[in-house]
């Protein structure tokens, strides 16, 4: 576990309990600082978090999130907690996919090192790929303003059985719209870097065991503890400094020393700071889960599978629950829960070995604003941590980090903020 600096002057004000909040108020704690940490809602976690859900009695997830090795933000943010052993490593690294339309299965394998010999060989590539198709990724490289689809031949098998699968799950957005650097940046940090980097890592007990109880046990621990059912709503600054917040019960005036991190969603930011330039497009996601009592393994005993020729594109098991992810689910989330339900499980169904008109218990879980859309132009819009106020800093998957928008570009905004605070 980190060790605690030498106290630093001044409190620091946090808004925002989610990841980044977590991670901005755990960095902080450690360099000295006082902090008070502030979240609207009941729990911290956000958009990450796990819960007891009456349906199908038992904890899951809001949502599915895969973590890899070569996350270097979550690797720090989880030692400084030591709780990285509440992570279990996939073994052997490899990644299922399924195309249902085509009724066709593959595995993608990385190299143990930075060459990607698995392209060379017909028997190791995505079906109906070549090896100029792989070599076509040296173009993502130099990439700046392009999406994926500028690049990447869209006509071509690799699209649709790997660039499309990519971006939806690291953007939550169409290939065609997502930034092809932000992939890049992803690509470079996990599967370019060969397999220890790539391996996926599962929350033993769900999310908020892994993620959130620590950093929330942690921050009680030294008199940090998040104020739950606590809004910001208002924001009073002159000049380059903000001179006071007014939250639901008080106002609080900050001193010469305080400073503010506000890691809050980009709509709650454009309310509280209505000046600052902001992404404004979103896109939501959609989760499904669905518990079996007869809990069927999934194909190859993998713990979860990417679906291809399909509307479910993510299937995750965990004991007797089987989960479904659909990102960049706009046109889907506005359907009824039923309707959802019913067209993903006559699709796992057929995974699984189930009669696809029988639907066991089943939670629809509908994240409207899920992220921001990660395309070149709301890129360009992503604002930086450091503000206009010389004691204001913002936090948040959705700032500048040059990292798409997931809980890994979370953790780091937060430690991030916390290194730029004035000392």
């Amino acid at each position: 576990m980190t060790e605690i600096s030498q106290s630093n002057s001044g409190t620091v004000y946090i808004a925002g309990a989610g990841m980044a909040g977590l991670a901005a108020a755990v960095a902080c704690v450690q360099k000295g600082y006082s902090v008070q940490l502030f979240e609207a809602a009941n729990h911290a976690g956000g958009r990450c978090r796990s819960y007891e859900d009456s349906v199908l009695e038992r904890v899951i997830d809001n949502g599915n999130h895969l973590i890899l090795a070569g996350n270097a933000c979550i690797e720090r943010y989880l030692h400084s907690l030591d709780a990285a052993g509440n992570f279990e490593p996939v073994d052997p690294v490899c990644f299922e996919f399924i195309d249902l339309d085509a009724d066709i299965s593959w595995t993608l394998k990385p190299s143990a090192g930075r060459i990607p010999w698995w392209v060379l060989l017909p028997s190791t590539r995505i079906p109906g790929t070549s090896l100029g198709d792989y070599l076509a990724l040296s173009k993502l490289k130099s990439a700046s303003d392009q999406t994926v689809a500028d690049l990447i031949d869209p006509n071509r098998p690799i699209y649709e059985r790997f660039w499309q699968p990519l971006c939806r799950a690291v953007l939550n957005t169409d290939a065609s719209q997502g930034s092809a650097a932000l992939i890049w940046t992803m690509l470079s940090q996990t599967l370019l870097k060969g397999r220890e980097a790539s391996r996926p890592l599962l929350a033993k007990d769900g999310l908020s065991t892994a993620l959130v109880d620590p950093a929330v046990d942690y921050l009680t621990a030294h008199e940090a503890a998040p104020q739950y059912s606590t809004r910001l709503k208002a924001i009073d600054s002159s000049g380059d400094r903000v001179h006071s917040i007014t939250l639901d019960d008080r106002e609080i005036t900050l001193g010469p020393e305080d400073q503010l991190i506000l890691a809050l969603p980009p709509h709650e930011i454009s309310t509280l700071l209505p000046k600052i330039t902001l992404p404004t497009e979103t896109h939501a996601i959609v989760n499904i889960h669905y518990r079996l009592d007869d809990a069927p393994s999934l194909p190859n005993n993998a713990a979860f599978i990417g679906l291809v020729g399909s509307t479910a594109q993510w299937l995750f098991k965990r004991g007797d629950v089987f989960s479904v992810t659909v990102s960049a689910a706009d046109e889907l989330a506005e359907k009824p829960s039923e309707k959802i339900s019913e067209i993903i499980w006559r699709e796992i169904a057929k995974v699984i070995g189930r009669d696809g008109n029988t639907i066991p218990p089943v939670r629809v879980i509908k994240e409207q604003r899920a992220t921001i859309a990660q395309t070149p132009a709301q890129n360009r819009q992503r604002p930086d941590s450091s503000t206009n106020w010389q004691n204001l800093y913002l936090a948040g998957d959705w700032t500048n980090t040059g990292l798409p928008a997931t809980i890994e570009s979370a953790v780091y905004s937060g430690q991030k903020t916390a290194d730029l605070l004035k000392k």
